[in-house]
């Protein structure tokens, strides 16, 4: 199944190159006289009059949710899950980094040649929406929390995970530029099914007890998780985290596709739906499953195919046995189990053991935000916050297992912490408003829907799991995606 994705992303990128080459040979021959046409006839300058003078952008767009769909979901680097995360984050570099600067000398050469007056910043905001505009702040907080923090300049790529302002700078403008020139079309679905397709088979041959692609040292493999070495790790996403990161993206499109969706076509949606959920299950990662299952649940009036008091009173049903299940939780403890570590947590018992130690973690990061709570600590610097490594006795190991605490393993307090109260709003109001447009359109645009689902559930999961460049462009991909489709369609 790798076999077949790795070849049809090379028809696919081959595909591509030659739109590219056609494009460039028709802008070349339209020429400056086109181009200053269209320059004249345009009363507000900027990206808008770019979009229409050339397809290149789009085509350009096009090319590079190919290559994130294939060779980035694929790429693990030479050394396996030894090194992913530093081949992930070079890749990353060279695919969405080189997306942003092509773009910007396509850009610029077609102001040049065309004699077009640059876009003022007013003039682009006005064009752009909330959601836009909010991200925009949000990279801008970045930069801002990155200058002024102590750890300057590590805080330019970070200091353990590489998620300092350079990468969240190139989630900002990716998202920017694909909800601005992307163009949704069937062969996305197409290539998406047939990518998460290969990735679900080769979670099932490593879980089955084979480790293709050598991503194991020799010798080792799935079974041998938590006990030869410390974590769990499948997929070309590594840690089992991250991987039901990205799932959580996958999975809803697929459904919300399957229902949503006309023609007999959309049934081979099954197939990758099937075995994504199966390879969720079995990893048994708690944020994962929420993300899924209780995303699923949250998103259900939005996307399911209702009419409008159909939908007003699922929700209302949804949210009556959302109340009735919190109070049985809270009346009864089942002594075992997160059940039993929400009962505590109802009865004000904040545990520092339960959730595998996120709340140890979320109360000593929480301590540190009061005398950093505007501009955070810097991105990617919570190695340097000196909070106590979490401990914790592993009966099938016969040892102590010693947890350094770099991430809060919740994306929203990450961002307090690292980044402050500021940007922090600043993404969650971008978060809210594409919801809010989202919850009304969903129920007329199918694509809108399996998006927006995505973007959900991702949202959810993230309460309990963190950001890196290995599954976060998944998610700004379909942010800027559903952006692009709101604003286009409305």
């Amino acid at each position: 199944m790798v076999i077949i994705a790795l070849a049809f992303t090379r028809k696919l990128c081959t595909r591509g190159f030659s739109i590219y080459l056609a494009a460039r040979r028709a802008a070349n021959q339209e020429g400056i006289a086109a181009l200053s046409a269209l320059s004249c006839q345009s009363t507000t300058p900027g990206s808008d009059t770019l979009r229409r003078t050339n397809p290149l952008f789009s085509n350009l767009t096009a090319l590079y949710i190919c290559l994130l769909l294939t060779v980035y979901l694929f790429y693990v680097g030479q050394q396996g899950y030894l090194n992913i995360t530093h081949a992930k984050f070079s890749a990353f570099c060279a695919i969405s980094g080189g997306y942003i600067l092509i773009t910007a000398l396509l850009g610029g050469e077609c102001l040049l040649i065309g004699g077009i007056r640059p876009p003022s910043l007013g003039g682009l905001l006005k064009q752009s929406s909330w959601t836009q505009r909010l991200v925009l702040a949000y990279a801008a907080l970045t930069w801002l929390s990155a200058l002024l923090s102590p750890h300057w300049p590590e805080t330019f790529i970070g200091a353990s995970r590489y998620e300092g302002a350079l990468t969240i700078t190139i989630y900002a403008l990716c998202f920017l530029l694909v909800s601005r020139f992307a163009q949704t079309s069937a062969w996305m679905l197409a290539l998406f099914g047939l990518s998460v397709s290969a990735f679900g088979g080769l979670c099932l041959l490593q879980l089955a007890g084979y480790n293709p692609l050598r991503l194991y040292p020799t010798g080792y493999g799935y079974a041998d998780a938590y006990t030869a070495y410390p974590g769990a790790y499948l997929g070309t996403t590594g840690n089992v985290g991250l991987t039901a990161a990205a799932l959580c993206a996958a999975i809803p499109i697929l459904w919300v596709g399957l229902v949503r969706l006309k023609g007999r076509g959309r049934l081979l949606l099954l197939v990758p739906l099937s075995v994504l959920v199966f390879v969720l299950v079995k990893m048994s990662v708690l944020a994962g499953i929420v993300g899924v299952f209780g995303g699923g649940l949250l998103m259900a009036p939005a996307v399911l195919p209702l009419p409008a008091r159909g939908r007003r009173i699922l929700a209302g049903v949804l949210l009556a046995g959302g109340v009735l299940g919190v109070a049985l939780v809270y009346m009864i403890d089942c002594s075992i189990g997160l059940l039993h570590e929400l009962h505590g947590v109802l009865h004000g018992n904040l545990d520092a053991t339960f959730g595998s130690g996120r709340i140890y973690i979320w109360q000593n990061v929480l301590q540190r935000v009061p005398s950093q709570l505007w501009l955070g600590s810097g991105p990617d610097t919570m190695l340097y916050a000196d909070i106590p490594p979490f401990t914790r006795y592993d009966p099938e190991l016969g040892r102590t297992i010693v947890s350094h605490i770099d991430m809060a393993h919740n994306e929203y307090l990450n961002i307090l912490f690292h980044q402050g109260i500021l940007a922090l709003a600043a993404y969650l109001a971008a978060l809210a408003c594409a919801a809010w447009r989202w919850i009304k359109k969903s129920p007329s645009d199918p694509v809108c829907a399996m998006l927006g689902g995505a973007a959900l559930c991702y949202c959810v999961q993230a309460f309990f799991g963190f950001s890196m460049c290995i599954t976060a462009p998944f998610f700004w991909l379909a942010l800027g995606l559903l952006e692009n489709r709101l604003s286009n369609n409305k």
